[in-house]
Order: structure tokens, then sequence, then C-alpha cells
């Protein structure tokens, strides 16, 4: 599936910064970390002007950038496209924690605490 830009443009809007301060907190004490194939750095404290940014570096990396030819068994395009699926889940499940969703932070406790 193609990911377009306002896919991303269309995220909810930020949680206030309390909030995502104490849902960040909250993550590092589990240790969490989104499973992604290209670093994130400090993804749990993104907003959506992270997420616009990222998708505008991703979409104008060069093929050839070492980043994505890291990758093995995957071409280019496909690594791009896979790591915006996974960005857009990670987001969405992170907006989630932010509100305090019981059921984001149990998916958070069956990943990190039921294993």
């Amino acid at each position: 599936m193609p990911y377009i830009r306002t896919q991303f443009e269309q995220l909810p809007e930020d949680a206030s910064a309390q909030a995502i301060e104490s849902t960040a907190e909250g993550l590092e004490r589990y240790h969490f970390e989104p499973f992604l194939i290209l670093d994130a750095p400090d993804f749990i404290h993104w907003r959506k002007k992270d997420m616009l940014a990222e998708y505008d570096r991703l979409t104008t990396l060069s093929p050839d950038a070492p980043e994505l030819t890291a990758v093995v068994g995957s071409t280019p395009s496909q690594v791009v496209e896979k790591q915006l699926g996974l960005l857009l889940y990670h987001y969405h499940l992170l907006c989630r924690l932010r509100t305090d969703d019981a059921s984001a932070w149990d998916v958070v406790h069956e990943l990190y605490e039921d294993d």
C-alpha cells in the first residue's frame, strides 16, 4: 500500500506537553522501543510535525542512501513504504497512550510484561 502525505497530515493534533512527557516516562520504564526498520531517534517524544518531517525525509531519500541499501531483502522503495506504515501504526498507538487509552496500554503491557 503506498502511503501518502495526506495520511500523515491527518494524524491527531499533539497531546499536551505534560501528556507527551508522562507517556514517555511510562514507556521508558518498560524500555519501550517500537519495531521499525530504520532508526527513529527519540520516537516516544515525537509530535505530528516530526512525523511530517520524517515522511518528507524518507520520500526524498535517494535510492542509494546507505540506510536504505543496508536493509537486505528489500528494495529501497519497499523499505520506505514499510517504514512509513510502521511509523503510522506506532504513532497512532503513541497518540492513544497519550490519552490514557487503557487498551493501548494493554498492548504495551502484553509486549513487555506478560512474556
